[in-house]
């Protein structure tokens, strides 16, 4: 019985690995074949709240979105990481790890980012959020 319930649950958990959305550049054009894919590219270092918010607004039903994670200059995050955190988004369909020059519509995060590094600063030092 033990192993039984210990099989399910294993089951259950390769169900719910988003993972498996993490795919190559090449397998991603393959899976699109023809098909209406709205291509985002970031660099999602950190993934914010304000970056679920505008991938949001890339969702159109009936088209897939793939989201393109880039590298910073000097990442906080492993880009393995990142991905991993973005395809666990539900409305993202594939998520593709960017070492090519892409055909990806940039969200341009950095500025995401910095706003986000000020704000825990200025927390850091008992100053009043902005």
């Amino acid at each position: 019985m033990e192993t039984i319930r210990t099989r399910l649950a294993a089951a259950r958990l390769a169900f719910l690995d988003t993972r498996s959305k993490i795919i190559s550049y090449e397998e991603a054009c393959q899976r699109v074949q023809g098909r209406p894919v709205r291509w985002i590219a970031g660099d999602f270092d950190p993934l914010l709240a304000q970056h679920v918010r505008e991938l949001r607004n890339h969702v159109t039903p009936g088209r897939l979105l793939i989201v393109e994670v880039s590298n910073p200059s000097s990442p906080l995050l492993a880009q393995r990481a990142r991905a991993e955190l973005v395809a666990a988004l539900a409305m993202v369909d594939f998520v593709v790890l960017q070492d090519r020059e892409s055909p990806a519509q940039p969200i341009h995060d950095s500025a995401l980012t910095q706003q986000f590094i000020d704000h825990v600063i200025a927390r850091h030092r008992g100053a009043a959020p902005k």
